[in-house]
């Protein structure tokens, strides 16, 4: 027999009419260009009648790197942005204002870099809960060492380069009397569903002889959702948590995780692309890369509180408490959060 028991919270309905606020966004790396996001809150009894640029075109933004002060510059209406590296500890700190609206402020240091290999490409075939059937995927596995001595936290995404191209074959020459090569008897082209990269190694194999000729016209990029499945990292969900209406998306392919099971391990991550990841039209060669961003405490939490908002259907039905997300953009909303990236080398699909 199951029971459930209601939930209560309080509520300050006073809030409804609270004066607006400077929503502040910030992510400070080692990139040599920083940007930042300025708008402005509503009060809830305004929402209906709000209008849809929320964005502050006149934010006066005092950012230093160190103590020393930064010029920041317009990019357009509510964007800016600070030009020149940042190092690993710097430590950053942001004043906005604007005209009618307090001076809010924050803090972010960047963190130290987490190298990351790539190890391997394959088929690999899994049961997707989401779907209720068995899916083919291409498995990329990356492996990372955790420092012991601290507490650290993560995001890992698979960036995709897909590629245009064709292959040109030539076998059975023909020798003029210097032996030089005066034409080929046999020329084909490795077009329309033959056009791939891995039919191309195939082919080279079956004729040695012959020469080949590799052409690339274009490519495309993107970063594909991962499924989950396959990695313990990236989906903590149990059945029960499934059957009570829990799902583990992630926003924006931007996928979180922290150290708390492997602190100060060597982990291999276990990633499923969907194998049809490429844009129509690039299916000449797919190429695979791992990125892996060491994220600041307070760029996590944010993050995954808008996870678990977008991810608990419980409390998008009333039956639960949606849990507020965190900022830490004194005096405003927002956040300040620092990370840096590191990349693999790329792995190129050389199977169908």
């Amino acid at each position: 027999m199951l029971s459930f028991y209601a939930c209560k919270d309080e509520f300050d309905m006073t809030k409804i009419n609270e004066p607006q606020k400077l929503s502040v966004s910030c992510y400070p790396s080692t990139a040599d260009t920083t940007w930042i996001w300025v708008s402005r809150t509503i009060p809830i009894s305004q929402y209906s009648n709000a209008e849809q640029d929320m964005s502050i075109s006149n934010a006066h933004i005092i950012y230093k790197v160190n103590g020393q002060q930064r010029e920041v510059s317009k990019a357009s209406s509510g964007l800016y942005y600070v030009c020149g590296t940042q190092n690993v500890g710097d430590k950053i700190t942001i004043d906005v204002t604007a005209d009618g609206f307090g001076t809010v402020k924050s803090k972010a240091t960047v963190p130290n870099a987490i190298p990351i290999n790539i190890d391997g490409l394959k088929k690999t075939t899994t049961y997707n809960h989401s779907s209720g059937a068995f899916v083919t995927y291409d498995q990329v596995t990356a492996t990372f060492s955790d420092p012991q001595a601290t507490t650290d936290y993560y995001a890992v995404r698979v960036r995709v380069i897909n590629y245009k191209g064709n292959v040109y074959g030539y076998d059975n020459p023909v020798y003029n009397d210097n032996g030089e090569i005066e034409y080929y008897q046999t020329q084909w082209s490795l077009g329309n569903s033959r056009g791939t990269y891995a039919n191309y190694l195939r082919y080279k194999e079956m004729y040695p002889e012959a020469e080949w000729h590799v052409e690339i016209r274009d490519s495309i990029y993107s970063y594909p959702a991962i499924n989950t499945e396959d990695e313990p990292l990236l989906n903590p969900l149990s059945e029960l948590e499934e059957n009570f209406g829990f799902n583990n998306n992630f926003i924006k392919q931007f996928y979180i995780f922290s150290d708390a099971t492997i602190n100060g391990q060597t982990y291999t991550l276990h990633l499923n692309i969907p194998t049809n990841a490429g844009v129509s039209g690039y299916e000449f060669m797919t190429r695979y890369q791992v990125q892996l961003y060491h994220i600041s405490p307070e760029l996590y939490h944010y993050v995954k509180a808008l996870n678990d908002v977008e991810n608990n259907e419980l409390a998008q039905g009333g039956f639960s408490i949606l849990t507020p997300t965190p900022s830490n953009i004194l005096n405003g909303v927002g956040i300040m959060g620092g990370y840096n990236t590191t990349e693999t080398t790329w792995m190129t699909k050389l199977y169908e």
